[in-house]
């Protein structure tokens, strides 16, 4: 896996996205105390006018008007808005007369509605309330500038606001902690990871419990592990098998042309020669077997969809190898009346059907015979032969590579049967293998079938 993308922190992220909701849910929490302290300071604030505004009044009804100032300024208390006031009373020409006043309200009527009012004065948004007496003889009229409300409700929402600004650095640093204490287990599996051993790869063990969230990424992991440990040993076996098999063509044919340049005698050097040409022949027919696997392997993720004949195909092939038969007295068949289209590769068919008619050639004793059909109803492909057989419980094993019938006397080199059951598997195919009363030979023979996914009728 390539990294393409911009490499950043999780901790750090997690970290500013939890901050940032905590502190947003907090600021979001102040405005809204701010607005509902803030009805309720307007509240509690209005009954306070009403409350000085009546008792104003029955001072000035009881006569005594000149010891206002003085009562306002002794009661008056740190945690309450100052409060401005008029007193008022009505002349005999009905006219308002202005008896006491404090120092913030002019000398004209600030309000000649009673009850609450709101308008500006000298430029500044003021809020009144204006009570009369019963015989509507005296008017006391009190108000508050709306800036101390404003600042005094600014000083509450500070109040609240500076205890979130000391701790959100504390809580960054809480949640820090707590969110590396949760990202440890990453850091363990990369660790473990880290420290696999390229030559013997193991699941992957991390020390301690395993959070949900990263388990399935370990088991993909230990997945994958697996199935590169199983292809590295397959290879591994492959190479040494490969080389074993080489090994031993490579030393008869060594020996062989050291006979042929020492010999004196023509005729021991012609067959020294002869040994050395069909050697060469083998080694020619191992390293195209060993190079048809490795071009399998890649492409065995491809996809097989292209529409094949299959008959043409296994006709293609056994003229090919008709030649092959009739040197060695065999006769090969083939029987396919109607075309058969599968879903597959042209060049991967064409090496399946002559793996399997090249074996049954080879496998064959000399005059025996070989048969391939081709059922377009059933989209299978059958060849028969009458030559030893495999047993049963070797028939598994002999789909592997380099495996052959230990008494069988052939100069195959074990991978046409692995070839074909590679490119049967990367088809979608079936692929079994049974015995056969074969023919007139009386032997027990092979039969080999592939049951292919049919791709449609004819064109």
């Amino acid at each position: 896996m390539s990294l393409t993308g911009k490499v950043y922190s999780l901790r750090r992220r997690l970290v500013a996205l939890l901050v940032g909701v905590v502190a947003s849910l907090w600021v979001a929490s102040a405005i809204v105390a701010f607005q509902t302290a803030h009805g309720e300071a307007d509240g509690l604030f209005d009954a306070q006018l009403v409350q000085v505004a009546e008792t104003l009044l029955a001072i000035v009804v009881a006569g005594d008007a000149s010891q206002i100032a003085h009562e306002m300024a002794e009661h008056q208390h740190a945690y309450q808005l100052p409060v401005a006031f008029q007193a008022w009373t009505r002349g005999k020409d009905g006219d308002w007369e202005l008896l006491v006043r404090s120092a913030e309200m002019p000398e004209q009527l600030v309000s000649r509605e009673k009850g609450f009012d709101e308008h500006d004065l000298e430029g500044r948004l003021w809020r009144f309330y204006a009570v009369d007496h019963d015989h509507g003889t005296y008017r006391v009229i009190v108000g508050q500038n709306h800036e101390a409300r404003y600042r005094l409700a600014g000083e509450i929402a500070l109040h609240m606001l500076v205890p979130i600004l000391i701790g959100l650095p504390l809580m960054a640093l809480g949640i820090w902690a707590v969110v590396g204490r949760a990202l440890r287990p990453v850091a363990e599996v990369a660790a473990a990871l880290g420290g696999l051993d390229a030559r013997r790869l193991v699941r992957v063990t991390v020390p301690g419990p395993m959070p949900g969230e990263i388990a399935p990424l370990v088991r993909s992991l230990d997945a994958l592990v697996e199935r590169v440990g199983s292809v590295m040993e397959n290879e591994r076996r492959f190479t040494a098998d490969a080389a074993h098999e080489l090994r031993t063509p490579l030393a008869a044919l060594k020996i062989q042309a050291q006979v042929a340049a020492r010999s004196p005698d023509e005729a021991v050097r012609s067959h020294a020669l002869t040994q050395v040409l069909s050697g060469v022949e083998r080694m020619n027919h191992l390293v195209e077997q060993l190079l048809t696997l490795a071009r399998l392997d890649p492409e065995a993720g491809l996809k097989a969809d292209q529409r094949v004949e299959l008959r043409g195909v296994a006709e293609r092939v056994c003229v090919s190898l008709q030649r092959e038969a009739l040197g060695h007295g065999q006769t090969l068949e083939i029987d396919a009346p109607l075309p058969l289209w599968v879903a597959g590769n042209a060049w991967w068919l064409e090496v399946l059907v002559r793996n399997l008619v090249d074996n049954a050639l080879r496998y064959s004793p000399a005059g025996g015979r070989v048969r391939v059909l081709v059922d377009a109803s059933t989209g299978l492909l059958r060849v028969e032969d009458d030559g030893p057989g495999i047993p049963e419980e070797a028939r598994a094993q002999m789909l592997t590579r380099f495996a052959r019938g230990g008494e069988v006397d052939s100069d195959g080199c074990g991978l046409g049967l692995s070839i074909v059951a590679r490119i049967a598997e990367i088809l979608g195919a079936r692929l079994t293998l049974r015995s056969g009363q074969c023919h007139s030979r009386g032997s027990v023979g092979l039969v080999v079938e592939v049951h292919f996914p049919v791709a449609g009728g004819n064109p």
